[in-house]
C-alpha cells in the first residue's frame, strides 16, 4: 500500500464539529451536548466572550413568542458553538489557563456535594464525573493535552449521601398503566420489560421484531426468515434493536404483553395518520395526522405526567427535587431485580453474563460480549424464563405463569418419556445379551456333554 501526497487532506473541521464527530451515539450526544451547554453558557458565562448579538436575538425571539427559559436551564445558548470553539482556541493558546478553568469547575461542582441533601443544588460525586466527561471528549478530539490526573483526584465520594431510591414494583407499574393512553402504556412497559435506558426509547418501527418459536430452542425473527407458515407458530417474545446503527447497538427483548399493547397502539397510529407505519417511521410520534418524532424530552414529560398522576412515588424526605423512584431508571431497576429472580437453564456464570448483556452491559469479563453476541437464541431462552416475573397486567401475568408451568411440565414429561424409552432399550439389550450368553453356554455343552 502506498499513499500519495494528493491523498493527504488537512482536516479543517471546527472544534465543535470534531466534538460532535467524537460522540456517534445519538442519545449520548444529546446528553454530552446539554452538559457542554451548561458548562460554556452558564459556568463560563462571563469567562468566555461568545456572541452577544446572537444571545440578544434569542432573548427577543423568546419574548415575542412568549417562551421562557426552562427552570433547569437558566441560560441562553444561541452562541453555544461559538463558545465551544472559543474555549478550545484559548486552551491551545494558554495551557495554564485551561488547567485553572477546569480545576475551578471541578472545585465548584465538588462544593455542591457537601451541601445538605435537602438543598436543591446538592449533587453526588458521580454527577461531577459526568460533567467532566464531555470536556474530556472535546479536548481529546482537538488534541489539547490536559493534566486530568490532578483534576480527577479532586473528585471523591466521601460526601455522597446514600442513595435512598428504589425501583418500581409490579403493583406500582400496573397502577401507573391505569393513567396511560396506549402510547404512554407502551412507554411504561418498555423499560420494565426490556431494561433499556431512557436514551434508548427513540425507536423506529423497523427496530422491532416478533420472535416465533419453531421448535424447542429454535426461533426466527428477521423479516426474511418469517414466512406464511412461520406465523402459525407461537410468538414467544419480541426482539428490539437498541441504539440501532450505532457502535453501542445491542439486542433487547420485550414481553408478549408489550407486543399486545404495541398492536393496540399501532391501530391508533394508523387511524391518526391514515397509513401503515414504515420501518423508518418513529415508534413514538407527536399527536396528529403527521408523522413527527417525539423528542426525548417530550417522552420524559409524558412519562412524568402519568407517573405523577398515579401517585406511586414521593419525594425523598427532606428534599424537593429527588423522588424515591427514578422516572426511567425505576423501570430498569425493576427489570434487573425481577430478571435475577428467574430460574436459569445454563450455568450461573453464563446466566449472569446473559443477564448483564440484556441490561446493555458488557458483561462480567472483557470478551464475553463478543462471544455471546451471535448467540441470540441463548438470550431468548434465558429471557423466556423471566417473562412471568416482568409481566405487569395481573391477568397477563397469570397467563404467562401458566404457560411457563405447562412448558416445565412438558419438559418433565419429555424427560420421563426419554427415561422410559432408555429403560426399555436397556432391558432389550439385557435380554439380547442374556440370550447370547445362553446360546454360547448351550453350544459349549453340546460340544462337551461330559462337562
Amino acid at each position: 500500500m502506498e499513499i500519495s501526497a494528493e491523498e493527504i487532506i488537512e482536516i479543517n473541521e471546527t472544534p465543535y464539529q470534531l466534538f460532535q464527530k467524537g460522540v456517534p451515539n445519538k442519545a449520548t450526544w444529546i446528553t454530552y451536548r446539554n452538559m457542554m451547554k451548561k458548562t460554556v453558557c452558564e459556568y463560563l458565562k462571563t469567562i468566555l466572550v461568545g456572541d452577544l448579538s446572537l444571545v440578544e436575538k434569542q432573548k427577543q425571539d423568546m419574548m415575542i413568542s412568549g417562551k421562557k427559559l426552562h427552570y433547569r436551564r437558566q441560560y441562553y445558548d444561541a452562541d453555544f458553538e461559538i463558545r465551544v470553539n472559543e474555549l478550545v482556541k484559548r486552551a491551545k493558546a494558554d495551557s495554564k489557563w485551561i488547567d485553572s478553568v477546569l480545576v475551578a469547575i471541578a472545585s465548584k461542582l465538588m462544593d455542591r456535594t457537601k451541601l445538605k441533601k435537602t438543598d436543591p443544588d446538592y449533587i453526588k460525586s458521580t454527577m461531577v464525573e459526568n460533567n467532566l466527561k464531555p470536556l474530556k471528549k472535546l479536548f481529546s478530539m482537538v488534541d489539547v493535552p490536559i493534566a486530568w490526573g490532578k483534576i480527577d483526584v479532586m473528585v471523591n465520594d466521601e460526601n455522597d449521601i446514600q442513595d435512598q431510591s428504589r425501583g418500581y414494583t409490579e403493583d406500582e407499574l400496573e397502577t401507573i398503566c391505569k393513567f396511560c393512553d396506549p402510547m404512554e402504556r407502551l412507554m411504561v412497559k418498555l423499560g420494565a420489560s426490556s431494561g433499556i435506558r431512557a436514551g434508548a426509547y427513540d425507536l423506529n418501527w423497523g427496530h422491532i421484531f416478533k420472535v416465533y418459536q419453531i421448535e424447542k430452542g429454535k426461533y426466527v425473527w428477521e423479516h426474511e426468515d418469517v414466512t406464511e407458515s412461520t406465523v402459525e407458530y407461537p410468538v414467544v417474545c419480541g426482539l428490539i434493536r437498541v441504539y440501532a446503527d450505532s457502535t453501542s447497538e445491542y439486542f433487547g427483548l420485550v414481553t408478549p404483553e408489550w407486543l399486545d399493547d404495541l398492536e393496540i397502539y399501532k391501530q391508533r397510529w394508523i387511524k391518526e395518520t391514515n397509513q401503515i407505519p414504515k420501518d423508518n417511521d418513529p415508534l413514538f410520534k407527536k399527536a396528529g395526522p403527521f408523522v413527527r418524532r417525539l423528542s426525548p424530552s417530550s417522552i420524559r414529560t409524558r412519562m412524568s405526567r402519568v407517573v405523577d398522576e398515579s401517585g406511586v412515588r414521593v419525594y425523598i424526605e427532606g428534599t424537593k427535587n429527588k423522588f424515591n423512584i427514578p422516572l426511567f431508571n425505576g423501570a430498569r431497576r425493576f427489570f434487573n431485580k425481577q430478571n435475577k429472580k428467574a430460574l436459569t437453564k445454563t450455568s450461573k456464570l453464563a446466566a449472569l453474563i446473559i443477564k448483564e448483556y440484556q441490561m446493555g452491559h458488557g458483561g462480567l469479563i472483557k470478551l464475553d460480549k463478543n462471544y455471546f453476541k451471535e448467540q441470540i437464541e441463548e438470550l431468548i431462552d434465558e429471557y423466556l424464563q423471566t417473562i412471568p416475573y416482568i409481566t405487569i397486567d395481573k391477568t397477563a401475568r397469570k397467563q404467562s405463569e401458566l404457560e411457563s408451568v405447562k412448558s416445565q411440565m412438558t419438559e418433565m414429561e419429555r424427560t420421563k418419556a426419554d427415561n422410559k424409552d432408555l429403560k426399555k432399550q436397556m432391558d432389550e439389550m439385557e435380554t439380547r445379551f442374556q440370550k447370547q450368553i445362553d446360546h454360547v453356554l448351550t453350544s459349549l455343552h453340546k460340544q462337551n456333554p461330559d462337562r
